[in-house]
């Protein structure tokens, strides 16, 4: 068991993890051209693309984000032209969800700089050091209790 006095902030995996995220989100925000674009829309559009047509439940699970924080993601981007929303014909509870095509060419002109975005967040490790964090945050990110 630690002793509090020796309880070192600047050492702790939470802030560590807060602070490259915050210096990301800067890159990001830097970097990629539509600046009313955010990391999660990014998120949520990229799934679309790479998963056309899918509906609210399965676009959660594969970004990592809540329901509701989603829902309110779709309907910004809904309402910017950039997705459509229709009723899943087979199941009526859920929504599938496409890009329009205005959307579609959102996505594919903005992946390079995303692509650029993790290359300078990287930018401080050598190659071996990059494909150790990459696997180390894997690992931490999809550990299952």
């Amino acid at each position: 068991m630690s002793n509090v006095m020796d309880y070192e902030l600047g050492n702790q995996i939470g802030y560590l993890l807060r602070r490259a995220y915050q210096r990301h989100t800067n890159i990001f925000q830097n970097e990629i051209p539509d600046d009313r674009l955010t990391s999660a829309q990014f998120a949520t559009m990229v799934t679309i693309y790479q998963h056309p047509n899918l509906p609210l439940v399965q676009i959660c699970a594969a970004t990592g984000i809540d329901h509701a924080t989603l829902r309110d993601i779709v309907m910004r981007l809904r309402k910017r032209g950039l997705l459509s929303i229709v009723q899943d014909r087979n199941d009526r509870r859920q929504r599938i969800v496409s890009l329009t095509a205005e959307g579609l060419a959102l996505v594919e002109s903005t992946i390079p700089s995303a692509a650029d975005v993790t290359a300078r967040t990287l930018a401080p490790l050598d190659e071996c050091e990059r494909i150790a964090a990459l696997h180390i945050l894997k690992k931490l990110a999809f550990f299952e209790d």
